[in-house]
């Protein structure tokens, strides 16, 4: 999962506070699935309808909010079928084999900050599976392996380079006729942005460019943009001082004091950048464009 934002008008200023209310309502949704999870895993025959539905419902809601680039969580939804068992011919222990399966199929996807959560609804299947279907003790080492489901910290460490300039509206920047939410496929500038995360919780921001855009309209129609982009030379250094938690790492610029929430999802770290894609209009009828920007670095 990278990001999923809510879209606004092409032709309208726009308002920095969405996106990280998106990730915000998207981190809940994935507690809320973790949690129906955690239920549907120790359902019987009697409460397996109520719970299959209610964990079906979660995804569908996650989806909704989050988005399911890859289609993971509607595989999720497929194999759950219509949530209707056939009591006659479906045992106890069928069910918990079924519900270990997908509790791991969740624990293998998760990031640090649901792992806890997804490792205990996988810990809980364990052990109703092993209720139901009794073990010969592979069951319990798997559960032994778990440990107290603590996650392993992600390690910030290190030198990482901007690679995605992510939006929540596609725009043809560069007029080939192709639209793209990541802007740095769209402009040749910021081929060399980078982060250093020392140690002992300072690091540096690398700035190496700058760019102007103007926005115009050659047909008078708004939804019909054209852009100019001048890149410049502009090196710029930030120290900074950083603290993390879990997936999280807070960076506080030693010039200003300023707050950048920097938040991992695999191997990608994210920062969301404030009003920081600014295109001026030179046409009386388009406004000028106003946007806060996800920037993605990966590590180097």
């Amino acid at each position: 999962m990278w990001l999923f934002m809510a879209i606004t008008c092409d032709n309208e200023p726009y308002d920095g506070d969405v996106i990280v209310n998106d990730i915000d309502n998207c981190l809940m949704a994935e507690e809320l699935t973790t949690q129906a999870l955690i239920g549907f895993a120790n359902s019987d025959i009697e409460s397996y309808n109520l719970l299959c539905q209610a964990y079906r419902d979660a995804i569908e809601n996650q989806i909704e909010i989050c988005g399911d680039e890859y289609g993971y969580l509607q595989d999720i939804i497929d194999g759950l079928g219509d949530c209707i068992i056939d009591d006659n011919n479906t045992t106890e222990c069928e069910m918990a084999v079924v519900a270990s399966a997908l509790a791991l199929e969740v624990l293998e996807d998760a990031i640090s900050v649901e792992y806890m959560a997804a490792c205990i609804a996988y810990r809980e299947a364990l052990e109703n599976q092993i209720f139901n279907c009794g073990d010969d003790g592979t069951l319990l080492n798997k559960i032994l392996e778990l440990g107290n489901c603590e996650p392993d910290i992600f390690n910030v460490v290190g030198d990482w380079k901007l690679i995605v300039w992510q939006s929540d509206i596609p725009r043809d920047i560069d007029s080939d006729g192709i639209e793209t939410s990541d802007y740095l496929t769209e402009i040749d500038c910021f081929n060399n942005e980078t982060a250093s995360f020392n140690s002992d919780g300072t690091g540096t921001l690398y700035y190496r460019e700058s760019m102007e855009i103007e926005v115009s309209s050659p047909t008078n129609d708004p939804s019909d943009l054209e852009y100019s982009i001048e890149c410049y030379e502009d090196i710029r250094t930030y120290g900074f001082t950083w603290t993390q938690e879990g997936d999280s790492i807070t960076v506080t610029l030693n010039s200003d004091g300023t707050v950048l929430d920097f938040f991992r999802n695999g191997d990608v770290i994210f920062v969301a950048m404030r009003d920081f894609f600014v295109a001026t209009s030179t046409s009386s009828n388009v406004d000028d464009i106003i946007q806060d920007i996800i920037w993605a670095y990966v590590q180097f």
